[in-house]
């Protein structure tokens, strides 16, 4: 961990603390927590140089960009979701697809057996 400096000489958070700390402000303006986290890693080595102003300011932008593909995240996530479920079902029904083919085998020899005792049967002569 490396002690960054602010303008002025006064010394700022470790950037971990400064990354946690940009996490939460992002948090609190409505950004997610799976969205702020890599956007915190990348503000914080500029949030070193910022003044309180201009940290608020991009901390807005970053939210209202956020806020502005919301609709498009949330979307995405359905839409994966929905791609999950037909996995599954598809899964399961390959499962019960094998389970008929094997019960299919079964039937069809035992059919063949029947079939080869009956014809078999039929040829042969009693004295």
């Amino acid at each position: 961990m490396r002690l960054r400096w602010r303008r002025g000489g006064e010394p700022q958070q470790e950037e971990p603390e400064l990354e946690e700390q940009i996490r939460r402000d992002l948090e609190s303006l409505g950004v997610s927590s799976g969205f702020s986290g890599p956007v915190a890693e990348r503000i914080s080595s500029l949030a070193g140089d910022l003044d309180a102003e201009t940290y608020s300011a991009v901390l807005d932008g970053v939210a209202v960009a956020f806020d502005a593909h919301r609709g498009d995240c949330q979307e995405i996530e359905d839409r994966a979701r929905d791609l999950d479920e037909i996995q599954r079902l598809m899964q399961g029904f390959a499962g019960e697809l094998r389970k008929l083919e094997e019960g299919l085998r079964i039937v069809s020899a035992y059919v063949l057996r029947m079939h080869s005792k009956a014809t078999g049967e039929r040829g042969r002569l009693l004295h």
